[in-house]
């Protein structure tokens, strides 16, 4: 006799009453740019965010809410705080530049129509050519369902539409009209950014610069509240995590009726400390707070928490995933039989990010560090890590094979010279070279004697060509520390 699956709970017809939404969007910058991409965030009213600035704690939320500097300068551990928080843009960590905005945009997709306010945009200038832009939105009214927010979250985040559901939504802003999320952000938001933007030669797209991350989707950081009368079902917990919202048909949408395999997926992904008055759900793709609380100091601890430390955590971890797969992409593109100075910078790469950035422990609050496991885990930190400690064991492997191969190479040369002015010495043709040369003595030479004189030059020319050679190494390993 077989069992049956169970059916999914019935959907949740939940009346939203807050929601706001964050667009994490990575790139690739080039390193020498740098500096060129400070000035251009300056010179577009973009401030470098410091929490010793206080004036900045209510600048970018919106106009009820805030993030208090001392409960991030608290939350996180003091090595930490160096790396997120530094104290000025000439500094070594996560160089925050962030921008007031005040659009009001409109999404138009087949089975709905949303609009949203654009609050702020954060754009991070991170270690290893990294850099991240946060787009910042609230609904701007509250005639929305959740199925609504859902598919607001779930077509914003498509940068470039290439699958046949995600075609066929627009964004309006004042009378412009985008087919394409990118294009509302390089028009309206950061139009100045795109030409800082690293790309491959092979890819044209702005995700094109990190080939070995996901494809062209953002990821979403949202806090949702709800009517306090509604219960929150599995059903609703597991269609977030999935940003299930619509059929093409317009009906409510969910990725898996199996009623055991979404319990499963709930416990592995929904953090339930604070239930059933507030659920996080955390995926590789979402990490949304929902709440069915109505108290008003509830609620700005809620958004205070998940928009301040946090969004920190959540960034932290996420930085750590993109410079993991970078590495491990760099490692695939090596070619190790010529390529001795790409497998020292990795080698340098890895060792660097290993000793100055990543950190088992972050926080020493209880939710901190419990959140931080999640990110790990959802992220797959552990195992990523694992495998970029591997591959630098092959290059260094990989580095010996290629140093014992040159100090080979030049053993040889070196004995070949060795045995040749051995056997003619340095004399047939030496006091010949003495004050003024006779050059028309060398057309009676003997063919030894042209071997002697060939040895002799060569090896004058190889012994100062070694010397610049050891010289400039020299140099380049000086200008790299």
């Amino acid at each position: 006799m077989t069992n049956t699956p169970r059916k999914t709970e019935p959907f949740q017809t939940i009346v939203p009453t807050k929601a706001m939404n964050m667009f994490l969007f990575p790139f690739s910058f080039d390193r020498k740019n740098k500096e060129q991409l400070v000035h251009a965030l300056e010179a577009n009213l973009f401030e470098f965010f410091s929490i010793q600035n206080k004036h900045l704690e209510k600048e970018y939320y919106g106009e009820q809410y805030y993030v208090s500097h001392d409960s991030l300068d608290q939350y996180f551990l003091p090595y930490i705080e160096c790396i997120l928080f530094p104290d000025s843009c000439e500094k070594e960590g996560l160089l925050r530049f962030s921008k007031k905005i005040d659009h009001t945009i409109t999404l138009h997709t087949s089975s709905t129509t949303v609009s949203s306010n654009v609050l702020s945009v954060d754009v991070f200038l991170c270690p290893f050519e990294i850099g991240v832009m946060t787009i910042r939105t609230e609904m701007s009214h509250n005639h929305y369902t959740y199925d609504d927010i859902l598919e607001f979250m779930n077509h914003f985040r498509v940068l470039e539409p290439k699958l046949a559901e995600e075609h066929g939504s627009t964004i309006t802003y004042e009378h412009h009209r985008y087919s394409k999320v990118q294009g509302y952000i390089f028009s309206q938001l950061a139009p100045f950014l795109n030409e800082h933007i690293k790309k491959e030669a092979t890819r044209e797209q702005h995700f094109g610069s990190l080939p070995y991350f996901i494809d062209e989707r953002m990821f979403v950081l949202s806090y949702v509240t709800v009517n306090q009368e509604q219960e929150i079902n599995s059903t609703t917990l597991f269609r977030t995590g999935q940003l299930n919202s619509y059929t093409p048909g317009g009906k409510a949408f969910i990725s898996a009726h199996n009623h055991e395999y979404i319990k499963t997926y709930n416990t592995k992904h929904v953090y339930s400390r604070w239930a059933p008055e507030t659920y996080y759900v955390i995926t590789d793709h979402v990490f949304s707070c929902i709440s069915k609380s109505t108290d008003s100091k509830t609620d700005q601890l809620l958004m205070n928490h998940l928009f301040g430390q946090h969004y920190y955590n959540l960034f932290l971890h996420f930085f750590y995933k993109i410079v993991l797969l970078k590495l491990s992409y760099e490692y695939s593109q090596l070619t190790f039989h010529k390529n001795s100075e790409g497998i020292e910078r990795l080698i340098r790469s890895i060792t660097v990010f290993s000793g100055k950035y990543l950190f088992l422990e972050i926080s020493s609050r209880t939710e901190g560090q419990e959140f931080s496991e999640l990110f790990k885990k959802i992220f797959h930190i552990n195992s990523l890590y694992q495998e970029v400690k591997e591959t630098l064991g092959t290059l260094y492997q990989n580095q010996e094979k290629i140093a014992a191969k040159r100090h080979n190479y030049l053993l040889l040369i070196l004995t070949i010279y060795t045995v040749l002015s051995g056997i003619y010495g340095m004399n047939l043709v030496i006091s010949k070279l003495k004050g003024n040369i006779h050059w028309d003595s060398m057309k009676q030479f003997s063919i030894f004697e042209y071997i002697a004189l060939i040895v002799a030059l060569s090896g004058i020319l190889i012994s100062i060509s070694l010397g610049v050679s050891s010289l400039w190494n020299l140099l380049k390993d000086r200008f790299k520390t």
